[in-house]
C-alpha cells in the first residue's frame, strides 16, 4: 500500500492534538504545507487519505492485536524471566499505570481522526468513488469496536476537525453509544463498499467476517450464521489442505524459507507491513512472539489438550486412534528424506520444541529462526475462512443445531488431515445433544487451530467464560475484564473516569 508521506504527516500532527487532549502536540509545524481545502478534490486525493488510515491502523494494531486478545487468556504462563509487558496480563495485575504498550490510545485515535476526515470529506469529490467512503466506515467502526471491548465506554469523535477547541476534551461516552456507533458504520459501510475480495483492504467479504464477529460477541447467533453463509456462498476462500499450505498462511521467516509464506485461500483481510515502505521495526509479531529471551512460555495446559486429542506418542495414537497410520510428514532440509510421526501438524508449526519442557515452548507460527526484529515486516491476520467455519459452528450449536455445528469442525478436521469427531476415544467422543459440551469442545478445536492470532481472549469473554477458566488462576473478576484507562489519558483529558475495578 503505497502511501504519500506529505499527507501522513499532516494527518499524523492533527490527529496526535485530539488523541491526547495535550494542546503542545498542535504547536508542532507540520512538514508539509498541503492546506486541507487543497487535498480533497479527487478520488486520489480520496485514496491517499484511505490509505492514512490503514497507517495509522498499522501503528495501533502493531502489538495491540495480540497484547488484547491473547496474554489475558490461557495460552501462556510467565517464563523464568518474565518481563511487566506480558507479566501484568498473564497474571491479571492490570493497573492505569500499566505498561502504555497496551493501555495508550493516542495511535488509536489517530486512526479514527483520519476515519473522520475521510468520512465527512469523501462526499464532497465529484463522483466521488464509494468503495473508499465503505472502507473508511469500516475503518473507524473497527477501531470503536475495539474500544468498546477493551476499555468500554470511550471519548467519541465522530467529526473532522482541524483546530483546538473546548470540545476536543469529552467525556467518556457509554459503552451503548460506541455500539450503536459501531453499529450504525457497518450499514453504512455496508452501503458503500463495492470490491467482493481484497487481501489489504476492507471489502464486501472481510465486512461480512467483521460483522459476524461482531454479531457473535453480542450474541446475535443467527444473523451472525447468516452473515458467515453469505461468506461461504462467494466462494472467494477455501480451507487450505496441506501442511505447507497451511503454515504458509502465517510464515514469515526468509533466512529457512525464502520466497515463502503469507498467502492462501483462506486469508480473507490481513494489515500490510512492508519493510521498504514502513521501515524499521515496521510489525510487532516478532518482537512478541520468538525474540531473544522468551519472557512467557506457551502454557503446559495447551501442550496437554494437543497431545490430550492428537497425541505425539505412538503408543497413545494408536490407542486413541486404532488403524490410523501416521501422517505428519517431516522432510530432512539436506537430504530430502521424508519422516512421518503421529499428531497434529499444526501443533509442530505453532510451537517450538513440542512435546518437552515449558521452557523450550514459544510460537513458532510466523518464525522458525532469529532475526532481527528491526526487518520484522510480518502481516498481520484480521479475518481468516477457518476461523470463520468455527464460529460458524459455534452460532450454529446457540440454536440448537449441534450435528451440524460439528460437521463444520470436522471440515476444518479434514482439511488438517486429522481424524474425524467421534472416531478416536475420550475426550473426542462429544455428546451431540449436549449444547455445553460442544460448545467447550469447538473452543477447544479454535484454541489449537488459531494460537498466537489474537481470538483466545475474546473468545472467553464472548462466551462468558473468562472468570471461571481465569478467575481461579489470577483472580480475574466480571469487574476487571474491562481495562483500565492508562492514567496519563486521565491527566491528559480531566473529563475522563476511570474504570470502576481500577479506581
Amino acid at each position: 500500500m503505497k502511501k504519500n508521506r506529505y499527507i501522513l504527516t499532516l494527518f499524523s500532527v492533527l490527529a496526535l492534538g485530539f488523541a491526547s487532549s495535550c494542546e503542545s502536540v498542535l504547536e508542532v509545524e507540520p512538514q508539509s504545507q498541503l492546506s486541507d481545502q487543497a487535498f480533497w478534490n479527487t478520488n486520489q486525493d480520496a485514496q491517499l487519505g484511505v490509505a492514512a488510515i490503514y497507517d495509522a491502523m498499522q501503528n495501533a494494531y502493531k502489538d495491540k492485536k495480540f497484547y488484547w486478545g491473547e496474554f489475558r487468556a490461557d495460552n501462556y504462563i510467565d517464563s523464568d524471566k518474565p518481563q511487566p509487558i506480558t507479566q501484568d496480563l498473564i497474571n491479571n495485575n492490570l493497573t492505569p499505570q500499566s505498561d502504555e504498550a497496551h493501555l495508550r490510545w493516542a495511535d488509536f485515535y489517530a486512526m479514527i481522526f483520519r476515519a473522520n476526515l475521510a468520512i465527512e470529506k469523501i462526499p464532497s469529490i465529484p463522483q466521488f468513488n464509494t468503495q473508499l467512503l465503505g472502507e473508511a466506515y469500516a475503518l473507524r467502526a473497527y477501531a470503536y469496536f475495539d474500544a468498546y471491548r477493551v476499555w468500554g465506554g470511550v471519548p467519541l469523535f465522530t467529526k473532522a476537525k482541524l483546530t483546538y477547541d473546548d470540545n476536543s476534551i469529552k467525556p467518556r461516552a457509554t459503552a451503548q453509544e460506541v455500539l450503536d456507533l459501531v453499529l450504525a458504520d457497518l450499514e453504512k459501510a455496508d452501503e458503500n463498499l463495492t470490491e467482493i475480495s481484497s487481501r489489504f483492504q476492507f471489502s464486501k467479504t472481510s465486512l461480512l467476517a467483521f460483522k459476524a464477529k461482531v454479531f457473535m460477541y453480542l450474541k446475535r447467533y443467527q444473523e451472525a450464521n447468516d452473515l458467515i453463509d453469505e461468506l461461504i456462498d462467494s466462494k472467494q476462500f477455501s480451507l487450505t489442505t496441506s501442511r505447507k499450505d497451511w503454515r504458509n498462511l502465517f510464515l514469515n521467516d526468509e533466512a529457512r524459507f525464502p520466497g515463502e509464506g503469507e498467502e492462501g485461500p483462506e486469508l480473507i483481510m490481513s494489515l500490510r507491513y512492508d519493510f521498504e515502505e514502513d521501515g524499521n521495526r515496521a510489525s510487532g509479531v516478532y518482537s512478541i512472539f520468538f525474540q531473544g529471551v522468551p519472557s512467557y512460555w506457551v502454557a503446559p495446559e495447551v501442550v496437554n489438550l494437543w497431545e490430550s486429542k492428537f497425541p505425539t506418542d505412538s503408543i497413545a495414537w494408536v490407542t486413541k486412534y486404532p488403524g490410523v497410520p501416521p501422517h505428519v510428514v517431516d522432510v530432512n532440509e539436506d537430504s530430502g528424506e521424508e519422516t512421518k510421526r503421529y499428531g497434529d501438524y499444526r501443533y509442530y508449526e505453532s510451537i517450538a520444541a513440542p512435546g518437552q519442557l515449558a521452557e523450550d515452548l514459544r510460537i513458532s507460527k510466523y518464525a522458525k529462526s532469529n532475526i532481527s526484529p528491526s526487518i520484522d515486516d510480518t502481516d498481520i491476520i484480521l479475518f481468516r475462512y477457518a476461523d470463520m467455519l468455527l464460529l460458524k459452528a459455534e452460532a450454529l450449536n446457540q440454536l440448537n443445531r449441534q450435528s451440524e455445528a460439528l460437521d463444520l469442525v470436522d471440515e476444518v478436521r479434514a482439511a488438517r488431515e486429522l481424524p474425524l469427531i467421534n472416531t478416536g476415544t475420550t475426550p473426542d467422543v462429544v455428546n451431540v445433544t449436549d449444547k455445553d459440551e460442544v460448545e467447550n469442545f469447538i473452543l477447544d478445536e479454535r484454541r489449537l487451530e488459531l494460537i498466537a492470532e489474537g481470538t483466545r481472549w475474546w473468545d472467553l469473554v464472548r462466551t462468558d467464560k473468562a472468570v471461571d477458566i481465569m478467575g481461579p488462576k489470577n483472580g480475574l473478576t466480571d469487574e476487571t475484564i474491562i481495562w483500565p484507562i492508562w492514567f496519563r489519558n486521565i491527566i491528559n483529558n480531566p473529563k475522563l473516569e476511570q474504570n470502576e475495578a481500577y479506581k
